[in-house]
C-alpha cells in the first residue's frame, strides 16, 4: 500500500500559516499537518484557522496536532488548553483528524472518542517516545490500545539507538497489520537513523509518512519530494517476476528462457551491480565486505520500479533482508527455485566467481549454507519450483503457468 505523504504547517503567525497551506496545495503530496504549538498567535482563533487553512488546501486532508513540549513540540504549546482544544475541533468538524497523544489521558481519551463518534473530524491516537525504541511487544500493545479507546488510526513514534530499533519498530507494525488488516496504523523511527521507515513504513503496513518542504516538525523527516521520488518507484506494481533461490539452482539459465517464453527483458541483479559499480561482486566483497554489497542490492531493487515488467534473477543474498522481500512483493510475484546440494555443487564446482564459495566448495559447506537460508527463501516465496533433473523448458512453463 502507498502510504499518503503528510507535511508539517509549522510558521507562527497567521498570514504565513495560510501561505504554507497554500504552498502544501501544490505539491504532490495528499496531507498536511499544523501544528498548533508553532502558533503564536490567539487560541480562540485556531478554529478559525483550521477553517481557513482547509479552504486553502482544497482536496488534501488536514490533520490538526497541539504537542506539547514534554511529547517533543514547542515550548508554546503549553499555553493552550489540550483537551478543550480538541474538543472544540471535533465540534468544528473541519479538519479531517485530530491527534491526540493516547498515554496522556487514556479514560478521557476514550470518552473523547465516544463522544464524538459521529463528527466528520477523526481522532488519531499517538505516542512517542524521543528517547528509546520500546520492544516489538510494547508497540503492538500501543497500537492496540489506540483502537481500544475508539480513535480511528494509531500512530506510534520513537528514536531509534542503533539500526536494530528500526527492525523492530517496522517489524511491530506488520506484526499488528498481520493480526488486524482493517486498522489503520502510523508508524516511524524518528532522526536520520530511522530514514528507512519514512520510505518503506508502507511495506510493512503505516499508511502515512511524515516528510517537509522546508522546515520539519520531527527529527528525521526528509523532503517530501525524495519521498514522493522513491514512492514512485516501489509503488508502481509492474509485475516483474522475480527468481530467488541459492546459487546453482538454475536462476540465470531459467530467467532466459523466460525471457524466450514471456517477451519480457532479462535483469540479473548481480550483473547489473557489476555495471553500475565497475567491478566485480568479488573484488566489492574484497574491499567493502558483504554488507555493503548487500545495501547496492537493497539499493536498486527501488530503480527495478522504473523498469518495465521484467524478469529478475537475483542474487542468492537477496532474501536475507526482510526489506528487500517486501519490495519484492510490491513489484510482482517472487519464484523459489530449489536443488539439492549435490546438484548445486556439480552446478558452480568450476567457478571462479563464487567468494561466498572460496575456498569451501564442498557440498557440506552448500548444505550448511542452504540450510541457513531456506527460512529465507521460503518465508520471501510466492512459487516454489524444483530443478533438479529437469529441462529448462519444462521449468519455465511450470512458473508460466503457476503465476
Amino acid at each position: 500500500m502507498r502510504p499518503k505523504i503528510c507535511v508539517p504547517i509549522v510558521a507562527s503567525l497567521r498570514d504565513r500559516i495560510v501561505k504554507e497551506a497554500a504552498d502544501v496545495s501544490r505539491l504532490p503530496v495528499q496531507m498536511a499537518e499544523w501544528r498548533v504549538d508553532f502558533y503564536a498567535g490567539y487560541a480562540r482563533e485556531t478554529a478559525s484557522i483550521v477553517r481557513e487553512i482547509k479552504e486553502v488546501l482544497g482536496d488534501k486532508e488536514l490533520i490538526v496536532t497541539l504537542r506539547t513540549e514534554y511529547e517533543g513540540g514547542e515550548p508554546n504549546g503549553s499555553r493552550f488548553d489540550y483537551f478543550g482544544l480538541l474538543e472544540e475541533l471535533l465540534d468544528q468538524g473541519e479538519a479531517d483528524y485530530v491527534d491526540a497523544e493516547i498515554s496522556r489521558d487514556p479514560v478521557r481519551l476514550k470518552e473523547l472518542c465516544r463522544r464524538y463518534a459521529d463528527s466528520p473530524t477523526k481522532v488519531i491516537g499517538s505516542y512517542h517516545d524521543f528517547q528509546q525504541t520500546p520492544s516489538e511487544d510494547c508497540i503492538v500493545r500501543t497500537l492496540e490500545k489506540a483502537k481500544e479507546c475508539g480513535c480511528a488510526a494509531g500512530k506510534f513514534a520513537c528514536m531509534p539507538v542503533d539500526p536494530e530499533d528500526v527492525d523492530t519498530l517496522l517489524t511491530a507494525t506488520a506484526r499488528f497489520k498481520e493480526k488486524d488488516h482493517e486498522y489503520p496504523v502510523i508508524t516511524m523511527s524518528m532522526g536520520e537513523m530511522g530514514v528507512k521507515s519514512r520510505l518503506y513504513g508502507g511495506l510493512y503496513g503505516s499508511c502515512i509518512s511524515f516528510g517537509c518542504v522546508d522546515r520539519t516538525s520531527a527529527p528525521g523527516q526528509i523532503p517530501c519530494t525524495q519521498m514522493t521520488e522513491v514512492f514512485d518507484k516501489i509503488y508502481r506494481d509492474p509485475k516483474h517476476i522475480f527468481l530467488i533461490g541459492f546459487m546453482g539452482t538454475g536462476k540465470s539459465t531459467v530467467a532466459k528462457e523466460l525471457q524466450y517464453r514471456s517477451g519480457k527483458p532479462e535483469i540479473d541483479t548481480d550483473a547489473w551491480i557489476e555495471e553500475r559499480e565497475g567491478r566485480s561482486i568479488r573484488d566489492m566483497f574484497e574491499a567493502e565486505g558483504e554488507e555493503y554489497f548487500r545495501d547496492q542490492e537493497t539499493a536498486m531493487l527501488d530503480e527495478l520500479g522504473l523498469q518495465k515488467s521484467s524478469v529478475v534473477s537475483c542474487g542468492g543474498g537477496m532474501v536475507l533482508r526482510e526489506l528487500n522481500i517486501r519490495k519484492m512483493r510490491a513489484l510482482g510475484r517472487i519464484v523459489l527455485l530449489t536443488a539439492a546440494p549435490e546438484t548445486v555443487y556439480d552446478r558452480v564446482k568450476a567457478s571462479t566467481d563464487r567468494p561466498l564459495l572460496q575456498d569451501q566448495m564442498n557440498v557440506d559447506h552448500i548444505r550448511e549454507m542452504m540450510e541457513m537460508r531456506m527460512p529465507f527463501y521460503e518465508r520471501a516465496a510466492d512459487i516454489c519450483v524444483v530443478t533438479d533433473n529437469r529441462m529448462i523448458c519444462d521449468i519455465a512453463r511450470e512458473i508460466l503457468d503457476r503465476i
